[in-house]
């Protein structure tokens, strides 16, 4: 472990194995929390490799609780960590989405910088996350959806939780969530915080046999915000948007805030669904639902899965579906 630190401590990057071997002592809490936040610290001041990337990611997918899902899934995921301060988009994107025909495996945890995350906002509005293989595979057969909590299937996670909290800023960790789904989905929609971090995830995802879509907002969500232009990246394309291509004018960024508490992410999240939120709200999470629906059914045009995903927030078969998981 002295090494690991050390080597942090200068700024070295290290190699593949040594990354999987630094969250492997993670797991097995061989460092304190001092070390932790210092190493930490260290790899927030510079870029993560590809084999740093791909060193962690593998060590927290061989420590995983397996989840076996009975059918193929995508996986509506962000970073985090971009300080934007907007309501629980990804997570309401994946409703839509699952209300629109498309099989969901949402992995989500607690906000670490930010008032809610996407375990936070279901907690609070009743969700009960499940913690086993049968009980998420009958959620998705009767819902078209689940909810994989990280901490219930990454034990790792668990010993640097209080930390991150404490840091209240992005990390390395950040950069893994999107990666570590415990059911190892095929298919991926990914928002990044900038685009150094997609052209690095790119280059993990590559040697993945998977479907994915990295979107960034130029400006810095980690999601299309429609604040903006922003570019989209997949297997083998790559692309820039700019909102009024889409039939959009562009939103300002007070019209995505998310709320300081949690109580207030959770009426906008309910209005959403509802179909009673701000244009610019709907508008958004409309955007995201679609850009990942076409990673799922990429035979259809993002026109049509626009107009397929606003018609499931108008005829509130989101909300209806969302009432049906919290009876």
């Amino acid at each position: 472990m002295k090494e690991l630190v050390e080597k942090l401590s200068t700024h070295n990057k290290l190699s593949e194995k040594e990354a999987y071997k630094f969250i492997v002592k993670i797991s097995e809490e061989k460092f304190n929390a001092t070390q932790l936040v210092a190493c930490m610290s260290f790899l927030v001041k510079r870029p993560i490799s590809v084999e740093e990337l791909t060193g962690f990611k593998n060590a927290l997918l061989d420590l995983r609780v397996k989840v076996d899902l009975d059918k193929e899934a995508i996986d509506v995921c962000g970073t985090g960590g971009d300080q934007k301060d907007t309501f629980n988009i990804s997570t309401l994107s994946a409703i839509v989405l699952a209300a629109s025909g498309v099989p969901v495996a949402k992995h989500g945890n607690h906000g670490a910088s930010s008032v809610s995350g996407s375990s936070d906002i279901l907690k609070h509005l009743g969700y009960k996350f499940k913690t086993a293989s049968n009980d998420l595979n009958a959620e998705l057969e009767k819902h078209n959806i689940c909810f994989i909590h990280a901490p219930l299937f990454h034990p790792t996670l668990k010993h640097v939780a209080s930390q991150r909290k404490e840091l209240g800023i992005r990390t390395f960790f950040n950069l893994l969530g999107p990666l570590v789904n415990p059911a190892r989905v095929k298919h991926k929609y990914i928002g990044v915080y900038n685009q150094e971090v997609g052209r690095l995830y790119n280059y993990v995802l590559q040697k993945e046999n998977s479907n994915y879509n990295i979107v960034h907002a130029l400006d810095g969500y980690d999601e299309i915000s429609l604040t903006g232009t922003f570019k989209c990246i997949g297997h083998e394309t790559e692309k820039i948007y700019e909102p009024m291509d889409l039939g959009y004018s562009n939103l300002l960024k007070k019209e995505l805030f998310g709320g300081d508490t949690i109580e207030e992410s959770g009426r906008i999240f309910q209005n959403v669904l509802n179909n009673s939120a701000t244009k610019a709200q709907i508008n958004v999470v409309t955007v995201n639902s679609a850009f990942a629906m076409q990673v799922y059914c990429p035979e259809r045009s993002i026109s049509d899965c626009i107009s397929i995903c606003k018609e499931t927030i108008e005829s509130k078969k989101a909300q209806q579906l969302f009432k049906n998981i919290l009876n």
